[in-house]
């Protein structure tokens, strides 16, 4: 019988609230506020306790070379260094160059990637000149009233354009 009374939910004990008329003081502090923040005390008074006693044990001739870069002004404070040296100054400066050329590399791929999407937007193309080569068979009178734009089924103003060359249907069809 023993188990089955322990296997029993047992209601916690609740500890009471501020009285009304005790309100104005703010409120009731609980053991359990009171565990945590004794304990928190406890463990900052150990550390405070822990660094004193390792400041009484400091052998006073200890040296470290940071202590040269540093002054004591009341508080240990690091010095700024004045000024760079002229290798730091040009290591500087190689490292800018080198962003800059590469920032400068990025910038054309990407203008490259964006002129390759362009189709119908493009004007003329700077650089080399394109050559279209055709072979036409007949007399000279047939060479001279060759119409380059009616052979290839386009527009006069899009013969400058080697590539995407769209057919005067597909152009319809596209203004619909």
């Amino acid at each position: 019988m023993s188990s089955l009374r322990n296997a029993v939910k047992r209601v916690t004990h609740k500890e009471r609230s501020q009285p009304q008329s005790r309100s104005h003081l703010g409120l009731l502090e609980k053991s359990k506020d009171y565990r945590l923040r004794s304990k928190d005390y406890h463990n900052k008074q150990s550390r405070l306790s822990a660094m004193r006693q390792k400041a009484a044990n400091r052998n006073p001739d200890e040296y470290y070379f940071a202590m040269t870069k540093g002054k004591v002004d009341g508080m240990r404070q690091e010095m700024i260094e004045k000024g760079l040296g002229d290798d730091a100054v040009r290591i500087m400066k190689d490292q800018d160059l080198a962003y800059v050329r590469m920032q400068r590399l990025m910038d054309g791929r990407k203008v490259e990637k964006l002129q390759s999407s362009l189709h119908y937007l493009e004007g003329k193309i700077v650089g080399k000149k394109r050559k279209h080569t055709l072979f036409i068979e007949g007399e000279e009178k047939d060479v001279e009233d060759f119409n380059v734009a009616k052979h290839f089924d386009t527009i006069p103003e899009l013969m400058g354009r080697s590539f995407n060359r769209p057919r005067i249907e597909a152009l319809e069809r596209d203004a619909m």
